[in-house]
C-alpha cells in the first residue's frame, strides 16, 4: 500500500464526513491519498452482549464479523464516493481495539502526512468528549487536524499562529507559509506579554516583527497583534482574538509551556484544542522535528517551489 497518506478517522457520524470532505485539499497539498481508518472497540459489544444475554466468546466473534461485513460494504461505498468527489485516491481499514492506539500506528505505520479527525469521536457508539483526540494529539508524529463541528469552513484562508519565546515557533512559522502559500491564505501571528515591559521592548515584539518579515518575505501576507497581560486566560485571548477577524484555524505548537522534547500538551495548547470553534492544526514535538529529510522534500518544496 502506498505510504504518505492522510489519515481520517472515520465512524460514519456527520463530523467525520465533514473531516473526510476536509481532507481533499489537503490531500492535493501534499499529492496524497487518503486513508479511512475505522475503529471498533468493545462498547457496542458489551451492549449487545447485556441486551441478548449472550455473553461467550464464539457469539463475540460472529458478532464481530457480521459488523465487520457491513462496515466494510458501507465503507468501500464512502471510499469509491469520496474518491469520484475529489480525484484523490480512497482507501479504508478497519481495526479493533482502542481509537487513539490504533490510529497513531496506522499513521506512524504509513508515514502519514496528516491525522484528520473530529474532535469528538463516537466509534462504537460512544462519544469519548474529546479524550482520543488529545491522546492523538499528544502523541503523533506528524501534525494532527482536529475539527469541532461539520460547519467548520472548507478551506484555510484566515490562519491564526499564536508565538511565544521557545525555539519550535520556527517550525510553526515554516509550517504556516506552506499552509499560506498553498491555500493563498492571510496568517495572523498572536501572543500576548506576560510582564509588565512595553511592548516595543519586550523580547516577543522584536520576535513577532522578525516572523513576519519572514512569512511576507516568502510570499504570504501576514497580520501581527500582540495583547497585554490581562484577567483573560492567554487561550481566551486567542480564541477571542481568532473569532474578531474570522479566522478559519488555529496553528499550535502543543509543548510550548515546557522546556523538553516530549509529546506533552501545555496548558494553553491543550485549553485551544478543547475549547476552540475552528479547527485547530496541532504540531507536536515529534511532527515538527520527525524526518527532516521527508520535511524538507515536503515543506521547504513548497517555501522556495523548487520542485513544483
Amino acid at each position: 500500500m502506498e505510504k504518505h497518506k492522510i489519515i481520517v478517522a472515520y465512524d460514519f457520524q456527520e463530523l467525520s464526513t465533514a473531516a473526510l470532505k476536509q481532507a481533499y485539499d489537503l490531500a492535493r497539498f501534499v499529492n496524497s491519498g487518503i486513508l479511512l481508518v475505522l475503529v471498533m472497540n468493545d462498547d457496542l459489544l458489551t451492549l449487545t452482549d447485556v441486551l441478548r444475554n449472550e455473553h461467550s466468546d464464539s457469539f463475540k466473534k460472529k458478532l464481530t464479523n457480521a459488523m465487520q461485513r457491513e462496515i466494510a460494504d458501507r465503507l468501500e461505498k464512502v471510499s469509491a464516493d469520496a474518491s469520484a468527489e475529489s480525484g484523490v485516491a480512497v482507501d479504508y481499514r478497519i481495526e479493533t481495539g482502542r481509537i487513539y492506539e490504533k490510529i497513531i500506528a496506522i499513521a506512524k505505520e504509513n508515514s502519514a502526512r496528516f491525522i484528520v479527525m473530529g474532535r469528538t469521536s463516537r466509534a462504537s457508539g460512544k462519544s469519548s468528549v474529546g479524550s482520543n483526540a488529545l491522546h492523538i494529539v499528544e502523541e503523533s508524529s506528524c501534525p494532527v487536524i482536529t475539527f469541532p463541528s461539520p460547519k467548520c469552513n472548507a478551506t484555510f484562508k484566515n490562519i491564526v499562529l499564536p508565538i511565544d519565546l521557545t525555539k519550535q515557533t520556527r517550525e510553526e512559522v515554516f509550517n504556516a507559509i506552506s499552509f499560506g502559500l498553498f491555500f493563498d491564505a492571510n496568517i495572523h501571528l498572536v501572543s500576548v506579554i506576560m510582564g509588565g515591559i512595553s511592548t516595543r521592548k519586550s523580547r516577543i515584539y522584536k520576535k513577532m516583527q522578525g516572523m513576519k518579515k519572514m512569512i511576507e518575505e516568502n510570499g504570504v501576507r501576514c497580520t501581527d497583534k500582540l495583547f497585554k497581560k490581562s484577567h483573560l486566560a492567554i487561550h481566551e485571548v486567542i480564541m477571542d482574538y481568532s473569532k474578531e477577524i474570522n479566522a478559519d484555524a488555529l496553528m499550535i505548537m502543543t509543548h510550548q509551556e515546557i522546556h523538553t522534547s516530549d509529546n506533552y500538551i501545555g496548558a494553553v495548547a491543550h485549553q485551544i484544542i478543547k475549547g476552540s470553534t475552528l479547527p485547530v492544526i496541532s504540531l507536536t514535538s515529534a511532527a515538527a522535528m520527525h524526518k527532516q529529510s521527508e520535511k524538507s522534500k515536503f515543506w521547504f518544496r513548497k517555501l522556495f517551489s523548487t520542485d513544483k
